[in-house]
């Protein structure tokens, strides 16, 4: 790679919207030769985000997704291991992101995983890296078109799944042709303000109803241990996604006002969402027992009744507004890495004509929208993202790059650590492919 690459940083106004310019072959020199190289990133930034505000960011990215299954966690994966599994997962999560911030506070040239892999395992580790990232970024892409067109056919239950589905792929393709991103991120809030309405409606649906299934007056039979081997593995990759915000979390390091306050951020943040995750599973669990389905808003919707029916549609339809943004949001890195990659194989086309960026980015939508057909199953989709590709770039890839740069390191700790999320990765995988045989 002779020639240079842009790296963005995304700031929280547009006015921090900087572009920092780094020679990858000339880092990768450094290495190879021993010397440091420091990218001005490691300074304090006064108009960063506060320990709350990064806080905020990091629970509004952690309960994404993932926490639509976890009371179908809870139904297959039995109650015991659901709970004992949610904690050491989410704490391997956090420490493993801990150790992310320690590679970034002795090497500051590094602000994204893709640099890490780079500054750490020179191009062959930048590339790697990259390419679990983008199948990371894709898949999100599906899961968030998939659970649109879901909720979409439980609202109008006469218009066949695969209209539904068609619609969802035009309205996250019409979003993903605005330019300035920054007019998508006040739904960050929405969108976690939507998890907590998902969960009262949840409990306050299960008071008023009297009688089960859906009554937490008349709890269900609560599952203690798995249905069966493969539904344990299952449940691991689900619950791997539940806590993968890794990818953002040299963003989120840069973007504080006082960086050393990381460490509080991620003590808030995890506990916060793992207590969250475990009341929101047994809830629903408890609720609708071995009738839970994959999405708990499928549930909620045929238990509905007349002091409930207005609640369940409003909390419906975020459930369809905040896939739809956050598409585009997951949608802009993928585009900017397939641009870069255009303009320096294919010179000759214009990469900043208007034509192009519309494009570019239907085209990437219809390839999801693809996939979404070919595997249409969500819980399957969230169970690949989680074993096959987080627990890569999430879990793995830290651990890998704090023992190469630390070499004080507790190697043998770290190398049972390593072995223990390697085999958790290999029984979420089976998990989730026997869940799509199935």
């Amino acid at each position: 790679m002779t020639q240079e690459e842009k790296q963005p940083l995304i700031g929280n106004s547009e006015k921090e919207n900087t572009t920092i310019t780094i020679n990858y072959e000339s880092i990768n020199n450094s290495i190879e030769n021993g010397n440091e190289i420091t990218i001005e990133n490691g300074i304090d930034n006064p108009e960063g985000c506060t320990t709350p505000q990064a806080s905020f960011n990091m629970i509004n990215l952690l309960a994404g997704l993932g926490i639509m299954s976890i009371p179908y966690c809870f139904k297959i994966g039995g109650a015991i291991p659901s709970i004992v599994f949610l904690f050491i997962l989410g704490f391997t999560a956090r420490y493993t992101a801990r150790l992310i911030s320690k590679c970034i506070e002795k090497d500051k040239s590094i602000n994204s995983l893709a640099i890490m892999g780079l500054r750490v395992f020179g191009k062959t580790g930048c590339t790697i890296i990259s390419t679990f990232f983008i199948f990371d970024l894709f898949f999100s892409m599906m899961a968030n078109l998939i659970l649109v067109k879901d909720t979409l056919h439980l609202i109008f239950p006469v218009i066949p799944p695969y209209i539904c589905l068609l619609i969802a792929y035009a309205c996250c393709v019409y979003l993903t042709w605005i330019k300035k991103l920054v007019t998508l991120s006040w739904v960050s809030l929405v969108g976690l303000l939507s998890m907590f309405a998902l969960f009262l409606i949840l409990v306050f649906n299960g008071i008023v109803t009297p009688n089960a299934p859906g009554s937490l007056l008349e709890r269900q039979e609560l599952n203690l241990w798995p249905e069966s081997f493969l539904g344990f593995c299952t449940i691991i990759g689900i619950f791997e996604m539940g806590f993968s915000v890794h990818s953002v979390l040299p963003s989120i390091y840069i973007s504080l006002k006082k960086r050393s306050n990381f460490k509080n951020v991620l003590n808030i943040s995890f506990p916060w969402i793992i207590v969250f995750y475990l009341l929101f599973g047994l809830s629903g669990a408890l609720m609708y027992g071995k009738g839970t389905l994959p999405q708990i808003i499928q549930n909620i919707h045929s238990t509905l009744n007349s002091k409930t029916m207005f609640l369940g549609t409003i909390i419906s339809w975020i459930i369809i507004i905040v896939p739809t943004t956050k598409f585009a949001l997951v949608m802009d890195p993928v585009a900017v890495t397939a641009t870069e990659f255009i303009k320096h194989h294919f010179e000759k086309v214009n990469t900043e004509r208007r034509s192009f960026f519309i494009s570019l980015r239907t085209i990437l939508t219809t390839f999801v929208l693809l996939a979404s057909i070919v595997i249409p199953k969500f819980h399957s989709i969230i169970g690949i993202i989680g074993a096959a590709l987080t627990s890569v770039t999430g879990l793995m890839f830290p651990i890998l790059c704090y023992l190469r740069m630390y070499k004080d390191a507790n190697r043998p700790l770290h190398y049972l650590l390593f072995t223990f999320v390697l085999v958790v990765s290999i029984l979420g995988t089976i998990g989730a492919v026997s869940s799509l045989r199935n």
